[in-house]
């Protein structure tokens, strides 16, 4: 199953108590394993994508510690059952 780590950024929007900021989730795309890690914590979800469902700009995702290019198409994303997605938020600014 993959797993899906969240950096202490989106990790402090989790409820307390809640463990560990890895979340095991099922899925063979990027979309599916999204979508099941909102059903384990669904507070998370309005910090990871926008009100149209897409990642917010200020969401970086890794895959494998390969950087997501295309965020624009999630669910051809393919992740292997054996995946790390890294959740992180991009600081921006100057």
């Amino acid at each position: 199953m993959p797993v899906i780590v969240l950096a202490s950024a989106l990790a402090r929007w989790l409820p307390p108590g809640s463990g560990e900021p890895r979340l095991r989730v099922s899925g063979a795309s990027l979309r599916a394993a999204l979508d099941a890690a909102f059903k384990q914590q669904p507070g998370l979800r309005g910090y990871v994508l926008d009100e149209h469902g897409a990642l917010r700009h200020h969401v970086a995702v890794f895959i494998d510690g390969q950087a997501l290019r295309d965020k624009t198409d999630l669910a051809a994303t393919a992740v292997a059952d054996d995946a790390e997605i890294y959740l992180l938020q991009a600081l921006s600014g100057g």
